[in-house]
């Protein structure tokens, strides 16, 4: 079966976990989105749940933040936030009224080609206090946005936020894509394959959520055995760059989407792993625990093998999902990331 170097197992296997003091992460205000991109870390869709994170939710998380990360950098994103401009322009207010370090709002841009309508929405978070929005470019966002829709959303934001406020993630990718028609929207099946491949690098992509099941690899696929090696220790624990969602989950630094590390409310406090079996195996044995575990549970390893261990990770969380359902694995949420993943791979 191989060695595994996570000692953890046999000298020091931890049933509770604190995590380190919050200093940097994003608020999803929603999984809903425009769109149904490839590299999706949280599987967002327009088919995703209309759920929208409250005000008076927002107030009590940016309280928390405050307490417990004081001086926290945080974005709000999704999803796309821009869906819902009342619930993003109130995100940002009860930032800025708890004094949060506000870095950027997310967006796809979307909406680059209503001005008019989205104009006034920009000059209010500008108002309000934001400095920033980042508009995503990538060939993932242009099988869907035209990108002279994104180039109309990005000369929207510098018209109000000036230039260094606009901030594009990845500008690099505007040449790339300027050599196709930027009227139109990309056709994924004409697409050099060593581009995507390419664009995952430059993208520092994770091949988490929906990303490692694009029919075209953003990295060559290895077998399970590949990446035993390695522990999940430091993406659990990391609050550089955690998430919470508008249904209070708290989602763990290593970006890994769908799973539930805890309610945000015990972020400060001391995490009892006794009762998230999965989360438990991940932190003391890494992801060579957790696909021994489900081996016994009937999983199959893929044939053609897994982008990373974070594509090993969740093609494992999905199986055990769809076999056993949300209440036998807590920190499998929110429940519609694995039932998303489930019905696309059936189309």
């Amino acid at each position: 079966m191989g060695f595994n170097i996570n000692l953890n197992n046999e000298f020091n296997y931890r049933e509770k976990i604190k995590l380190p003091e919050l200093s940097g992460g994003g608020i999803v205000l929603s999984y809903k989105c425009t769109n149904r991109c490839r590299h999706c870390l949280v599987a967002g869709s327009p088919e995703r749940e209309n759920k929208w994170l409250g005000r008076g939710e927002a107030e009590e998380i940016f309280k928390y933040i405050k307490r417990t990360g004081p001086g926290a950098e945080i974005h709000i994103g999704g999803g796309e936030p821009f869906l819902n401009t009342q619930c993003l322009i109130d995100a940002v207010e009860l930032a800025v009224a708890e004094g949060i370090k506000l870095s950027y709002v997310e967006t796809n841009g979307f909406w680059g080609n209503n001005f008019n309508k989205y104009e006034p929405v920009l000059k209010e978070l500008y108002k309000i206090g934001l400095r920033s929005v980042l508009i995503s470019v990538s060939p993932f966002h242009a099988e869907f946005i035209k990108p002279q829709i994104t180039i109309n959303a990005i000369k929207s934001v510098r018209n109000v936020f000036g230039f260094h406020g606009a901030f594009v993630w990845i500008p690099e990718f505007l040449n790339m894509l300027n050599k196709n028609d930027i009227t139109k929207t990309i056709d994924w099946n004409t697409i050099n394959p060593d581009i995507i491949k390419r664009a995952g690098d430059m993208y520092y992509l994770i091949p988490g959520g929906r990303c490692g099941y694009s029919k075209t690899p953003v990295a060559d696929k290895k077998p399970a055995a590949d990446f035993f090696i390695t522990s999940c220790e430091r993406e659990l624990l990391s609050t550089s760059h955690f998430h919470i969602d508008a249904y209070g989950n708290y989602m763990p630094g290593g970006l890994c989407g769908g799973i539930k590390m805890c309610s945000y409310k015990e972020a400060g406090t001391e995490i009892n792993l006794n009762d998230k079996p999965l989360i438990k195996l991940l932190f003391n044995e890494g992801i060579r625990g957790l696909f021994d575990y489900a081996q016994k549970m009937g999983y199959i390893e893929k044939s053609d093998g897994y982008c990373g261990k974070c594509h090993l990770c969740v093609d494992i969380r999905t199986f055990l999902f769809n076999k056993f359902g949300a209440e036998k694995y807590l920190e499998l949420a929110p429940a519609e990331f694995y039932e998303t993943l489930i019905k696309e791979s059936s189309l």
